[in-house]
């Protein structure tokens, strides 16, 4: 019988995201895990870093699953409404658990809320402490109001060792069956550090693309993606246009991407809009005008 596809199965930061154990971080582990003990007199949360992928939204993944409790989870770079705290966050977080211990309720990027739902958000932060902890992930604390960070456990993700790293690399290539140098661990480390995350989807990449983790395969192009990829969450379409028409870019290439990142995101419009554009570039269509003609649409 025909695998049925998995998306986590192809999106490998769902596919290695990690368990608490193993997380990459001892320092951050070592803050978080004396709070897990408890699970009545668990605290809120703000993971805070100025540096993204470095591990906030895997960690908040790993708390839950260690404590195998009920949870909701809200990326806020979507969901940043006030009619999403009044519903969803309020209804989810007005009810006790079946076990009687806490549920979570993870709000990603929480720095993206405007002040009228954070506003919104900081009643239930002190009614139902009894009920739910959040977990909020922000890259820049100061855009997030001062009461929900006083009612907050802040947690600083500070650097991974390099050394964590690179057995969190080796790790991965063995069970893939890549295979590596230690020139090429030390080049993804050096061009990565201290994204998480980047190091994943550069493994990710190798695979797919057949070849090993050696010096001369490691470079940046991915890290364009992503950085193309913020600007997309931003709205920002013309420096978009700017980075792919004066960079080295290969534009389907950047459609493959953004459709892995719309899975990764559940993302339901940006899948459909890719999957489009991939249709439309295997028919014959320039590439590069059809990415950049679907961008109006992709950030609306």
């Amino acid at each position: 019988m025909e695998e049925k596809f998995n998306p986590k199965n192809f999106v490998w930061t769902k596919k290695y995201q990690p368990t608490l154990k193993e997380f990459v971080g001892k320092k951050i582990k070592e803050k978080i895990i004396p709070y897990l003990k408890d699970n009545k007199a668990i605290p809120n949360f703000l993971f805070e870093s100025r540096n993204a992928g470095t591990g906030k939204t895997s960690l908040a993944m790993a708390v839950v699953k260690e404590l195998n409790c009920q949870h909701l989870i809200l990326n806020s770079a979507n969901e940043r409404n006030i009619d999403t705290i009044r519903n969803k966050v309020l209804q989810f977080a007005q009810t006790m658990s079946i076990d009687g211990n806490k549920k979570a309720i993870i709000m990603d990027e929480s720095d993206g809320m405007n002040k009228i739902a954070q506003e919104a958000l900081k009643p239930i932060l002190e009614r139902f402490t009894s009920n739910v902890f959040f977990i909020l992930t922000a890259n820049n604390v100061n855009n997030i109001i001062e009461p929900i960070r006083d009612r907050c456990k802040i947690i600083n993700f500070s650097n991974p060792e390099k050394e964590e790293i690179t057995e969190y690399i080796i790790d991965i290539v063995t069970k893939e069956n890549i295979d590596y140098t230690e020139d090429g661990i030390r080049e993804l480390i050096k061009i990565t550090y201290p994204s998480i995350r980047s190091v994943i989807l550069f493994l990710q990449d190798l695979k797919t693309r057949n070849l090993d983790l050696v010096k001369a395969n490691v470079k940046p192009n991915l890290f364009i993606f992503e950085e193309i990829y913020r600007l997309l969450k931003e709205k920002n379409h013309y420096e978009i246009k700017v980075k792919i028409f004066t960079g080295d870019i290969n534009p389907r290439e950047l459609n493959s991407f953004f459709w892995e990142k719309a899975v990764e995101e559940n993302n339901i419009k940006l899948i459909q809009l890719t999957c489009l554009n991939e249709k439309d570039i295997a028919k014959g269509a320039d590439p590069k005008i059809i990415v950049i003609s679907s961008l109006y649409d992709m950030i609306k």
